[in-house]
């Protein structure tokens, strides 16, 4: 499975014993899986001119901030061209299905009453884009809030743009049953900044710029319903404590993890200190999961946190209880991760 690794500088002192950051890049699993004779998908624009609207799904809360001089929510049809697009740029980059083919122009049909495919409809355009299945845009709609107000520290105005974007989707297969739409919700914001109220709104993106950008993203995010996607994190290790620690950090830069976590287990096994078997632990369990072993991960994960209470290093424990929620995430998306990538036959 792919990794990334990103070394960075020591973060803090703990002690004596100073902690090193890298970000892995591990895969979750989509919300959806989808059998393995479904491999050519074909994303449409099935959203009509006038769109029903979505306002009921946003969460309207009072202004609560007294010193904003300027406040305006507004709700927007997206841009329905641009987030099919997006979806279908996304779906071809996940590598997930065979064929991705685009068809962005409307379907809809004016003076029809109801916007869902029919099944005649479904089994005409699959057998035309020469597709197994089709991944339907039947709404986008958006919410954009604008406020102004000047910041104390900077001695400037400063204005903010939050869009949340709502898309809705919903899958075709033929001669099948419309599955249920699924609609998300997600977040995009800009800043502007300025010496007078104004400037600082004027220094905001205007509505078009809003509406193709947060259009687009709407295709981003939730193309991670139907294909595995990956995720960036944070991992913590301890480099110091003994030599052989130290060596196990070389390797870790290395990207030699099996090194490394021979390393881990030479210093654990070889002293009776707790709080050095508490270091160990916590790296081992980092080794482990590099390795995509979870389970071992969370054993050595949990016995890292044991030693820190027994040796009272409230930091640690938090750290390492962090940590082990972190591993039983990973855990219950693993299983989920491998039935969908069974397609491929490769052991991920």
């Amino acid at each position: 499975m792919k990794k990334i690794l990103l070394t960075l500088f020591s973060l803090t002192l703990w002690g004596c014993q100073s902690i090193d950051q890298l970000s892995i890049d591990y895969l979750l699993p989509a919300e959806m899986s989808f059998p393995n004779q479904l491999r050519r998908v074909a994303v449409v624009n099935n959203v009509p001119d006038s769109v029903p609207s979505l306002q009921g799904q946003f969460t309207d809360l009072a202004d609560m901030n007294t010193r904003s001089l300027y406040h305006k929510t507004q709700y927007l049809a997206g841009d329905a061209k641009a987030t099919t697009e997006s979806l279908a740029q996304a779906l071809a980059d996940g590598d997930y299905f065979d064929t991705v083919i685009i068809c962005d122009s409307a379907l809809y049909t004016p003076g029809k009453e109801e916007t869902t495919l029919t099944t005649d409809e479904v089994n005409t355009l699959t057998h035309q884009l020469g597709a197994d299945f089709l991944v339907s845009l039947e709404n986008i709609q958006m919410r954009v809030e604008t406020k102004a107000q000047p910041n104390v520290y900077l001695a400037l105005f400063v204005g903010n743009t939050d869009v949340k974007v709502a898309p809705t989707v919903r899958i075709y297969i033929p001669d099948q049953k419309p599955r249920t739409a699924i609609t998300k919700i997600d977040s995009i914001f800009w800043e502007g900044y300025g010496e007078e109220i104004n400037e600082a709104i004027h220094d905001l993106p205007n509505q078009r710029r809003i509406v193709r950008e947060a259009s687009q993203y709407a295709g981003e995010f939730i193309a991670k319903s139907f294909v595995p996607y990956w995720e960036t994190a944070n991992r913590f290790y301890f480099p110091n404590g003994s030599v052989a620690m130290r060596d196990a950090a070389v390797a870790v830069h290395e990207d030699n993890w099996q090194e490394a976590v021979r390393l881990w287990e030479s210093s654990y096994n070889g002293t009776k200190s707790a709080k050095r078997k508490m270091y160990a632990a916590y790296n081992l369990a980092l080794g482990c999961e590099m390795q995509e072993k979870i389970e071992e991960a969370i054993d050595w994960a949990t016995k890292a946190q044991q030693y820190a209470m027994q040796v009272r290093q409230a930091e640690v424990a938090q750290l390492a209880g962090i940590y082990l929620q972190q591993l039983n995430q990973r855990k219950q998306s693993f299983a989920s991760v491998k039935m969908q990538m069974r397609r491929f036959e490769e052991d991920f």
